[in-house]
């Protein structure tokens, strides 16, 4: 098999990122030394906490080792530049410097603020390029929730799945790997940061080809009634923080309260990739409801790591 990223959820079949999962579980289950030897280069453009720590210690327990080097030094502070660029800012192309490191390390795991970057760092990689997170996706945060909702309703089951809020990378990511998964998806959000109608053609696509469903609203209530799971995520995302203001005034119906309980199925899960603000986006009631998944959300993000490196680095 040839070498492969991991980019976005769309790059693959179902089948594949059932792989992983299925190794995850395997993985996770008992002692094993499948990264064992192996260096992975963690760059990271924005900050993380659960992506960082849970990912490096999945790393360690699999016996590999983890190198981080800041996107400055990495990228010679030009990331988006695809041809090397006169200037004293410019040390050395983007070429040179990844097929210098893919001689080194085994695989980069990249958190970036462009999707583009990873695009143009994946042109020249030699080794695995793993989307640690960008403005359009979130792989490795959809991994662990699927891994989450199977873990709780099993492999076979049909599970409703509604997002609630800004139709961001978190929400792409998720709504794509529940349709390829066969999934009711629904979505709710106001319309001022909504879906493009090249991406709901695309999940309308992605909808018929895996047997799924996808309803697309504007309306909350309707999205949550007799869902199995609800999900929500910050309104205003990293490197948007001068739009605070605006965006919140328009997600003023959107938070999630207790009441999203009553609308929802009996025993309904809720979800949130984290950080959350709590008394913007979320409610402590529904934070810390019995039924709140986000805990195991956060392990599984150590979890799924697993079997996504080792599957890759194989």
């Amino acid at each position: 098999m040839s070498m492969k990223h991991f980019l976005k959820i769309g790059d693959y079949e179902p089948d594949e990122l059932q792989q992983m999962l299925d190794l995850s579980t395997e993985l996770h289950g008992g002692q094993r030394e499948d990264l064992l030897h192996k260096n992975i280069l963690f760059t990271f453009e924005k900050p993380s906490l659960r992506t960082k720590v849970g990912t490096e210690v999945a790393i360690n327990h699999l016996g590999g080792d983890v190198i981080h080097i800041d996107p400055e030094s990495f990228l010679s502070g030009k990331i988006v530049y695809t041809q090397p660029v006169s200037g004293e800012d410019a040390r050395e192309s983007l070429h040179d410097t990844v097929k210098n490191v893919s001689q080194w390390c085994d695989a980069i795991f990249a958190r970036v603020f462009s999707h583009k970057t990873l695009q143009v760092l994946s042109k020249y990689s030699e080794i695995p390029l793993v989307n640690a997170l960008c403005d359009k996706h979130h792989p490795m945060q959809a991994m662990a929730d699927l891994y989450t909702i199977q873990q709780k309703y099993g492999r076979d089951q049909n599970v409703s799945v509604t997002f609630i809020g800004d139709a961001n990378n978190v929400a792409f990511s998720l709504i794509e790997i529940c349709l390829l998964f066969g999934h009711d998806v629904r979505f709710a959000g106001p319309k001022q940061y909504y879906w493009s109608q090249e991406q709901l053609d695309y999940f309308a696509d992605l909808a018929r080809r895996y047997n799924a469903k996808f309803t697309p609203t504007t309306e909350p209530e309707k999205a949550l009634k007799d869902t199995d799971v609800f999900y929500t995520d910050s309104f205003v995302s990293m490197g948007e923080e001068t739009e605070y203001e605006s965006k919140i005034a328009h997600f003023k119906n959107y938070q999630l309260t207790a009441e999203a309980f009553t609308h929802a199925r009996k025993n309904a899960g809720f979800m949130h990739c984290l950080p959350a603000h709590r008394g913007i986006e979320v409610t402590d009631e529904v934070m810390d409801h019995s039924n709140s998944w986000v805990l195991e959300q956060a392990k599984n993000r150590m979890v799924v790591s697993k079997g996504v490196f080792a599957h890759l680095i194989k």
